[in-house]
């Protein structure tokens, strides 16, 4: 059976993803690229794609009843590497669905922090300022882990924490406020006028690369163990936690809007779906 060309468009988008966020860009640890592959052949297919911050049963029962022969899912999934492929595990179910249907599972995880335009700047976004990466990537000085916000101008903490949850379209927060702004010390608390200057974004689980940045009062992010808050709190830092994926899925439209303004431009009509039923695991009650 010869290859369909109508089925090119996959690997059109695949390309133009790979542009939009170089995969050489992804940390070593991390499993990007495409992850389950199909050939271009065989039945006709819809051109068809749906976009997803994790792939889960649920994300792929909505995919396939889309008609959608491509996933890309930030998060990958497979992520580990596994001996055997049964129906005994959640990942190894969804990878055998995708083989048997013939839709292919692209992931872009942190070649989509690091790159310029991706997740990390769209973090930023939510705070008016200057925006550079914590630790800039040395052939591109604007990409790198995380991104680092001078502030147009002094914020105290609370308008640093409403600021994030009207980017993200959040009512609650998990919030450790820096030592110097604790309990009853005079001037102190989250109000006071002007105390922040700087702040830091890492989307997801950002310790790491927000500890490598002296300059800001504030960080963003999804998640951080309690210890490295304990120890950001020492260093007069106030965390703000938004949830993991909670940093990351907003993201996604402007994704889905990118591939499809490109996959235009060569001539290819292709729905780019958002998943309607991708949420975070974590809700505060």
């Amino acid at each position: 059976v010869q290859s369909d060309p109508k089925m090119k468009w996959r690997r059109d988008a695949i390309e133009i993803m790979q542009k939009l966020y170089p995969l050489d860009y992804a940390e070593g640890w991390d499993n990007v690229g495409v992850l389950v592959d199909s050939p271009d052949k065989g039945k006709a297919m819809a051109e068809i794609a749906l976009i997803t911050n994790d792939l889960t049963e649920l994300v792929l029962e909505e995919a396939l009843d889309s008609g959608a022969s491509l996933i890309i899912t930030y998060h990958p999934t497979p992520f580990h590497s596994f001996k055997k492929l049964t129906m005994d595990t959640a990942a190894a179910r969804i990878i055998l669905k995708c083989v048997q249907a013939g839709v292919i599972v692209y992931s872009p995880h942190t070649a989509c922090d690091i790159a310029f335009g991706g997740v990390n700047d769209w973090l930023a976004e939510g705070f008016p300022g200057t925006v550079t990466p914590v630790e800039a990537r040395t052939d591109n000085a604007v990409a790198g882990s995380g991104r680092v916000i001078e502030l147009s101008r002094a914020m105290s903490v609370r308008d640093v924490i409403d600021a994030t949850k009207k980017h993200l379209g959040l009512q609650y927060l998990r919030v450790s406020l820096a030592h110097d702004l604790m309990g009853g010390r005079e001037g102190g608390g989250m109000d006071k006028a002007g105390v922040v200057k700087c702040v830091a974004v890492q989307a997801g689980a950002g310790s790491s690369v927000l500890s490598k940045c002296k300059t800001a009062q504030v960080w963003v992010t999804g998640e951080m163990s309690h210890h490295e808050v304990l120890a950001a709190a020492a260093d007069n830092v106030t965390v703000i936690l938004a949830e993991h994926t909670n940093t990351e899925r907003g993201f996604l439209p402007r994704m889905a809007e990118k591939v499809s303004n490109e996959l235009k431009k060569r001539g290819r009509e292709a729905d780019i779906l958002v998943s309607k039923v991708d949420a975070d695991p974590l809700n505060i009650m």
